[in-house]
């Protein structure tokens, strides 16, 4: 008699347990706080790469300013080395006169021995430009340097940051939101006056534009983007970046909170405007649309950190 042996049974594959909409928000405000702090990132190596940018100018300005003096000059001590020749004063001076590159001046430096001594207050001057000249390119170069370096750091912020939106553009879509399709601007009604109410009065007109990291306006903004124009509409400057707005402006208590200040969240990752009642106006994440919203309940009571008067 032949055994036969029954195969064992395989279970299939039990599939991953579908997240609950309470699962599913809690993800979402996870990659909103990464977000968030990648945003600020974004923002402060901009404004450094707009410093280092100002940085080159200055010095390429003034290598020139240089350069045209050492033009001069050397026109001047060429004829001057032309004169030594004739007079017998010297005769290695060719290289010299028709050399329009200062480090190649230099390196002859040995023929303005062979000149007058009368002559040694011009040489010296025309040395000195010269080497002025070298050291001006040389900061030129390395504030170049430091702007390609905050350039390249920059695109690769800027390429992880897109990977961050498109997933969390997809979690949005699979909670079934997206950016609303409601109207755009609004009125500011509330007691708020002065430069407050004017900060106030342009922010509301920004209500329903969409969220964009690193926006300044006027057809979208990201959080600190949108303060830092509604206060400048004001006259106020707060500076770009949600750390920077921070430490420009004055420590005020919860509980005193007044229209206009500003409400920090999660670290200094995010920034909106107080406009009483418990709420703020604010430019939320990518998908949503400047909104306002509480801050005494939920997300933004949990994760509050501080709040500046500009």
């Amino acid at each position: 008699m032949t055994a036969t042996l029954a195969s064992p049974l395989v279970a299939p594959a039990a599939a991953d347990p579908r997240p609950t909409r309470a699962q599913a928000e809690k993800t979402l405000n996870k990659l909103n706080e990464e977000m968030d702090q990648k945003v600020e990132q974004y923002n402060q190596n901009r404004e450094k790469l707009k410093i280092a940018k100002k940085k080159l100018d200055a010095a390429t300005t003034a290598s020139r300013r240089e350069e045209a003096t050492f033009e001069q000059q050397r026109s001047k001590i060429a004829q001057m080395a032309a004169d030594a020749y004739k007079n017998g004063e010297s005769t290695d001076v060719t290289g010299f006169v028709g050399s329009s590159d200062p480090q190649a001046v230099l390196d002859q430096a040995a023929v303005f021995s062979h000149l007058s001594q009368d002559r040694a207050s011009q040489l010296t001057q025309f040395l000195a430009t010269a080497q002025r000249l070298r050291r001006e390119q040389a900061v030129a170069k390395a504030a170049y340097d430091e702007v390609k370096s905050k350039t390249d750091d920059l695109r690769k912020q800027k390429k992880e940051l897109d990977q961050k939106v498109k997933k969390q553009e997809a979690l949005v879509r699979r909670l079934g939101g997206g950016v609303s399709s409601g109207g755009v601007g609004g009125s500011y009604n509330g007691p708020a006056s002065g430069p407050a109410r004017a900060a106030l009065s342009f922010a509301y007109a920004q209500l329903g534009k969409p969220y964009q990291y690193g926006a300044e306006g006027p057809g979208s903004y990201d959080c600190s983007g949108l303060t830092m124009k509604a206060w400048a509409a004001a006259g106020v400057n707060i500076t770009r970046t949600t750390n920077s707005q921070y430490a420009a402006t004055k420590r005020i208590d919860k509980s005193n909170l007044q229209p206009g200040d500003l409400v920090f969240f999660s670290g200094l990752g995010h920034v909106g405007m107080y406009v009483g009642g418990g709420k703020m106006i604010h430019a939320p994440s990518t998908g949503k649309n400047v909104q306002i919203v509480s801050i005494t309940s939920g997300y933004y009571l949990s994760n509050y950190y501080g709040s500046g008067r500009p």
